[in-house]
């Protein structure tokens, strides 16, 4: 696993993706569904793990590795790490997204929407399904998609994600079911590889 591992695992992933998105459409639903599977590989394939992918940002919570930024505000591959007992809010994404399981456990919780939106920082929500990822699992996410994510066990996990857009550029919302109210979701602090 070392730096020229990691940069040719990422540019075969990436000329991937751009070849489904060549040929997708503008379906997010479809697009997700058809990096599954190359999400599923990559994530198969451990050659190009590194150990700094591991390092937990201690006031996040978790560390983020950007793999790949597309310009012009395309899509983004990077490495999620969680630590033990951590993870985020209820949020959306605005974009399509693929998630792939690579180290531990991590705990994905969908959410419905109640309400319509009409009420401005007011959200009602429901849980409405629960995921435990483990290594090679793959959850895609439509931009309409809410989900919250927790790392219940005793060791750092890591995952892949791939999103349409830069997450650090959309105007996401992070919910709070229990007072019942959105905002703006925090920006995290992302890291290059």
């Amino acid at each position: 696993m070392t730096d020229t591992d990691t940069a040719i695992a990422v540019d075969r992933f990436v000329a991937e993706i751009r070849a489904v998105l060549a040929t997708a459409g503008e379906d997010p639903a479809r697009i997700a569904r058809e990096l599954a599977p190359k999400a599923a590989a990559m994530a198969a394939d451990r050659s190009w793990l590194r150990p700094d992918f591991y390092a937990v940002d201690p006031g996040q919570g978790f560390g983020i590795v950007v793999l790949h930024e597309e310009p012009r505000d395309g899509f983004l591959v990077e490495t999620v790490c969680w630590a033990p007992g951590r993870g985020v809010a209820p949020h959306d994404h605005r974009t399509w997204g693929v998630v792939a399981g690579l180290d531990g456990r991590e705990t994905n919780l969908d959410w419905r929407r109640l309400d319509d939106g009409a009420v401005p920082g007011r959200a009602a929500l429901e849980p409405a399904a629960e995921t435990v990822m483990r290594p090679g699992d793959v959850k895609t996410f439509v931009p309409t998609d809410i989900h919250s994510m927790r790392n219940d066990s005793d060791e750092v996990s890591l995952s892949l994600h791939v999103y349409g857009r830069h997450l650090g550029r959309v105007d996401r919302f992070e919910f709070n079911p229990v007072a019942g109210t959105v905002a703006p979701c925090p920006k995290r602090v992302r890291r290059p590889a």
